[in-house]
């Protein structure tokens, strides 16, 4: 059975980067740094960590090397060698518990990473770098893959970065394998945000689901969404909005509402 890691992130980022590291800092609702609000669609001095999982089952190291989408190897076996041996030897995250003492742990590494992790044995591995450049279907677009309010700056669709785009070409080029991200610009305007980026997962189709941080009044709120294609579109059911008190049990809350939604499909 595959490990399914979207509560785990969403609980990571919840616990971790809201409540440890964001919560200390925001004033009038919004996060604050160097008495200035963090702007929406940018990353800078977000004082929380960014991370990237393409997750498979057993096969998922050894494909992303076969199909070339691990450039820390290139043009150097002993690289590979490492890797790989870090791959096999690493302690397996089984657990919401384990996986977030492990990202944690990375935070010393850099303010984003990008990891490669076996949704069956729970091995993981630490890359420097991902190939950007895959071999896509010949009718791949970006932005028919997100949503049309994904990044929103000033009210307009906002660049899209680097890790967000393999994120969401990596699966497109590859059956079955699934991209997880803890993005680090904001989303959300100062009415809407509180200075704090999504949770995304991406597969073949595009944006599978997302969660974030928005506020109403003086609240904080939890939002997930989850999405489906119909075409060229991606649709979604309402927006399931959580109070933080709610968000222990995030995990049960989406299997429900997930049950809804592909009951009235």
């Amino acid at each position: 059975m595959n490990i399914d890691i979207f509560p785990w992130i969403v609980e990571h980022h919840y616990k971790r980067n809201l409540l440890e590291i964001g919560m200390p800092l925001i004033s009038n609702g919004r996060i604050y740094i160097n008495g200035k609000p963090l702007k929406e669609g940018s990353d800078k001095n977000a004082p929380y960590h960014g991370f990237l999982f393409l997750v498979d089952g057993l096969e998922i190291f050894s494909r992303l090397v076969r199909e070339g989408m691990v450039n820390d190897i290139k043009d150097s076996p002993r690289r590979l060698e490492s890797l790989a041996a870090d791959y096999k030897s690493s302690t397996p995250l089984l657990t919401s518990r384990q996986f977030s003492d492990y990202l944690i742990q990375e935070e010393g590494f850099g303010e984003d990473g990008a990891y490669i992790y076996n949704s069956v044995t729970g091995n993981i591995v630490r890359v420097s770098e991902l190939n950007n450049n895959p071999r896509l279907p010949n009718d791949f677009s970006l932005v028919e893959r997100i949503p049309r309010d994904f990044i929103y700056v000033n009210g307009e669709l906002g660049e899209i970065g680097t890790k967000t785009r393999i994120a969401i070409k990596i699966p497109a080029s590859m059956e079955h394998i699934h991209a997880y991200q803890i993005k680090r610009s904001p989303y959300g305007d100062e009415s809407t945000g509180i200075g704090m980026g999504k949770v995304t997962h991406f597969d073949r189709n595009g944006l599978a689901e997302e969660f974030f941080f928005g506020k109403s009044g003086a609240d904080i709120l939890g939002f997930y969404r989850h999405y489906s294609r119909n075409g060229d579109e991606l649709c979604r059911p309402q927006d399931l909005i959580m109070p933080l008190s709610d968000l222990s049990g995030f995990a049960g809350l989406r299997e429900e509402a997930l049950k809804k939604y592909n009951e009235a499909a």
